[in-house]
């Protein structure tokens, strides 16, 4: 099968004999090329004046001790399981060695650049320069690329370092990243529906959640229909039938002192806190404080914007990170719970001088997070992006990134995607805009990660199909150990189908999988039903942030990167889809099956095996924390 990525190329010593490093000229060589992603356009020479901060990545020393770190701290099977890293443990590991910071600052210098910043980490340069001086600093030439949706960014398709430089520098950016963080929750239409319902309040369930020790009833609280403004009748899943479908209407935390969640936002998303208020104040009254007093961090910039401009409305801007916010509270609370809003978005104004285009939010965030000694505990994220958008280099070391949040013990989710295997129509190679192929997403398909793609209804649920659970496999990153046997057995029951569309030893996705069809939630003060992986990864988000809770309780370790228990032995605690298909690129794409797909991972989870299975881990057993089980969730 052709690579498929972007490729990273020393193209050798141009004329004559490489320079010492030292010497104040010294030969350039290519150190990474990046075809640029269909759909955009390049329409002019930025002004020379154009500020853009690089981000220079340093190149980061015993990744392959930090992979054997995070394996055994995350396997239950291992000695070490749950022995995670402190923050100062992980920088002293991978903190770049003193001669490259050295050797890069030299360079810098050299070209009378003496403006840049060290990042507290060591591993990081920033410095903002006129676009001209980034060329003659790079030997690349800048564009300004406009996408066919008048998206516009200021990039080069290739650039180039010192030959001695290469292996000490892993990414310089914004060079060659076309990608854009999208946001991944789906309104009914373009824009959010109105819904109605006669006779009383449509997102109510059919009965008010009960106040007697008797199981909650699935059947009962899912019944919730309503009547679009356009005249579809929806059936919807609000907080309480969620709840209840995946076992923790009833659980009572006891550690929240002890415990923590986070979401993340870009793209100048926030979580309105009135619209919060009004949610929680329906389906979790107890918790309404939460909506006035958890902490909102920017990162880069990011903008916390609580009022809704008739733009905004428009642009159903507010609806993911309202979306996030709610539901992972809706399910976690008490857990302590924050938010970050991130920074980095155009478009670019070319006749502004000023440093408007870095926008790499994921990279912004990770060294923001990085740097901090204390994280929450959960962090889920729903936004991605096309992978062969991303650079390699890039992709690589922002999945790094999540290793070492792994290392620390963190849970790192993502939602997979809402696409399936690709958008129909657009599913072809950058390389040459003809090769035919699956487009997987990124960040879902890192390895270090934990990918959460959707489902619908209830007894049983199906994969989504009002558009389709982001799947499929990686193309930049190889399948992880953790999955092999599992994947290989799945692959070995689809046989030739898709041969040649997708990378057959590329990591799998999804990991795992949660209601993102009809989820309802609050956004500008009205109680509307969206969907998306985007309402599934924060539910598992806020699912297992109660599963820590029950280990804190106990005086056990917490989940951290969960992917090596879960394809171990926890796959038991989750129900698995069998009806459904990952369709895409125009095919089917892959089909649910019996055990893990590349539609729906191992299925939604089971609240209480999920706590049963965390406390048999490196031995032991029971339910723990206090808590003997929910007893039966029926209809």
């Amino acid at each position: 099968m052709l690579s498929l990525f972007s490729t990273i190329v020393v193209l050798g010593y141009l004329a004559g004999v490489l320079a010492a490093p030292a010497s104040h000229i010294k030969q350039y060589a290519i150190k990474e090329r990046h075809a640029v992603p269909k759909g955009w356009t390049p329409v002019s020479r930025p002004d020379a004046h154009h500020s853009i901060t690089l981000q220079i990545g340093l190149k980061q020393q015993n990744q392959d001790k930090l992979e054997q770190h995070v394996m055994e701290v995350s396997d239950p099977s291992h000695a070490r399981y749950g022995q995670y890293l402190s923050a100062d443990e992980v920088h002293d590991l991978i903190a770049p060695a003193d001669d490259t910071v050295g050797l890069v600052q030299a360079w810098l210098h050299d070209h009378n650049i003496t403006t840049s910043t060290l990042s507290t980490t060591k591993d990081w340069i920033y410095v903002t320069l006129p676009v001209a001086k980034i060329e003659r600093l790079l030997q690349a030439e800048y564009s300004v690329y406009r996408h066919e949706d008048d998206y516009t960014l200021v990039r080069a398709t290739e650039w180039s370092l010192p030959m001695h430089l290469h292996e000490h520098i892993d990414v310089i950016q914004p060079t060659t990243s076309f990608f854009r963080p999208m946001r991944k929750a789906r309104p009914f239409r373009h824009e959010p529906e109105g819904m109605t319902r006669t006779g009383g309040n449509w997102w109510k369930p059919a009965q008010a959640p009960r106040n007697s020790s008797a199981p909650c009833s699935v059947a009962t609280l899912c019944n919730t229909t309503g009547v679009t403004t356009s005249g579809r009748v929806v059936a919807s899943m609000n907080l309480d039938c969620l709840r209840c479908l995946y076992g923790t209407f009833d659980y009572v935390a006891r550690a929240a002192d002890k415990n923590s969640v986070a979401v993340t936002a870009y793209l100048n998303e926030t979580i309105i806190r009135t619209d919060l208020q009004l949610f929680l104040d329906r389906y979790r009254p107890e918790a309404a404080h939460v909506a006035q007093e958890f902490p909102i961090i920017s990162v880069a910039g990011g903008g916390d914007f609580q009022v809704l401009s008739a733009a905004d409305v428009a642009n159903s801007r507010a609806i993911e990170g309202n979306l996030d916010g709610q539901l992972v509270v809706g399910f976690s609370y008490p857990t302590p719970f924050s938010a970050w809003v991130t920074g980095g978005e155009p478009p670019f104004l070319p006749d502004i001088y000023t440093s408007t285009d870095t926008n790499e939010p994921y990279l912004s965030w990770l060294n923001y997070v990085l740097a901090q000694q204390s994280l929450p505990l959960i962090i889920s994220t729903s936004y991605g992006d096309d992978e062969q958008t991303v650079p390699y280099s890039y992709a690589k070391r922002a999945c790094d990134g999540f290793m070492a949040l792994g290392a620390r013990g963190i849970t790192v989710i993502f939602s997979s995607g809402d696409s399936g295997v690709g958008p129909d129509g657009t599913c072809f190679s950058n390389a040459d805009n003809t090769t035919a192929m699956f487009l997987p997403v990124f960040p879902a398909a890192c390895p270090w990660v934990t990918s959460v793609g959707a489902t619908k209804g209830y007894l049983p649920e199906v994969a989504v199909s009002r558009f389709a659970s982001g799947a499929g496999f990686s193309n930049y990153f190889g399948m992880p150990t953790y999955q092999v046997d599992t994947v290989k057995g799945y692959l070995s029951k689809i046989g030739d189908l898709n041969a040649g569309l997708y990378n057959a030893s590329g990591r799998g996705y999804p990991d795992v999988a949660a209601a993102g069809n009809e989820d309802i939630i609050v956004w500008n003060g009205n109680f509307i039903p969206i969907g998306g992986t985007s309402a599934a990864s924060p539910t598992v988000a806020g699912i297992f942030a109660l599963v820590n809770d029950a280990l804190l309780a106990a005086g056990r370790p917490t989940l951290g990167f969960v992917n090596p228990w879960l394809y171990s032995s926890a796959y038991t605690a989750f129900t698995d889809i069998t009806n459904g298909s990952s369709y895409g690129c125009d095919t089917e794409g892959f089909p649910a099956t019996v055990g893990w797909d590349a539609v729906c991972g191992f299925g939604t989870p089971n609240f209480g095996k999920l706590v049963a299975a965390a406390f048999a881990r490196g031995g032991g057993g029971g339910a723990g924390g206090g808590w003997s089980g929910p007893g039966h969730f029926g209809p």
